[in-house]
C-alpha cells in the first residue's frame, strides 16, 4: 500500500488498547468491513505531556492579548470550521 502524499484532516482520533497482538478501540467505530487505514500509534502519556506544554505556552503568550481580541478570533475560527464542515457534507 502506497502512503498518501498528503493526509487529510478528516481522520478520527480514538483511544485504543494493545492486547493479544491487536489494537482494540475503546469505543465503537463506524467502519466498513475490510476497510484499510494508515495508523499512527501515539502513547497517551506522551500526547498529554505535549498538550500540557503547548497549553502553558499559549497561556503565557495570551496574557498579552486583550480578552475581546481572543474571543473575536475564536468566534471567527469556529465559523470557518463550521462553514468548511457544511461544504464537506454538501460535496459528499
Amino acid at each position: 500500500m502506497a502512503l498518501p502524499k498528503k493526509l487529510s484532516a478528516g481522520g478520527e482520533t480514538f483511544p485504543a488498547v494493545y492486547e493479544n497482538g491487536a489494537l482494540r478501540p475503546l469505543k465503537p467505530l463506524r467502519l466498513r468491513d475490510k476497510s484499510r487505514f494508515l495508523v499512527t500509534v501515539y502513547p497517551e502519556h506522551r500526547w498529554q505531556n505535549e498538550f500540557d506544554q503547548l497549553r502553558r505556552k499559549m497561556t503565557t503568550r495570551a496574557k498579552a492579548i486583550p480578552q475581546a481580541v481572543v474571543e473575536a478570533e475564536v468566534t471567527q475560527a469556529r465559523a470557518e470550521v463550521r462553514a468548511k464542515r457544511r461544504g464537506a457534507r454538501r460535496s459528499a
